[in-house]
């Protein structure tokens, strides 16, 4: 799956995408959504400094985490892969 057709909705703190058509919508809140817009705005590789830039959060502590999740969103087709 790739993330050439993705919709997007942004509402407050939550962001709804989907991959187009099949879908399914994921609905991201919080530190998802956070993470889901820091690697969607540049490159991905950097999407953890953007979040480490946006919380005052050392960028070593979350770095994993980020980079984890940004490959569940790949892997959903919601950012292309890396």
């Amino acid at each position: 799956m790739n993330a050439a057709r993705v919709a997007v909705w942004e509402s407050d703190d939550i962001v709804y995408v989907a991959p187009l058509p099949q879908g399914p919508i994921t609905v991201l809140e919080g530190s998802a959504a956070r993470v889901w817009s820091a690697a969607h705005v540049g490159p991905i590789e950097d999407a953890a400094e953007r979040v480490a830039g946006a919380t005052g959060l050392p960028v070593e502590e979350i770095r994993a985490s980020v980079d984890e999740f940004v490959g569940i969103l790949e892997a959903r087709g919601l950012l292309p892969p890396r």
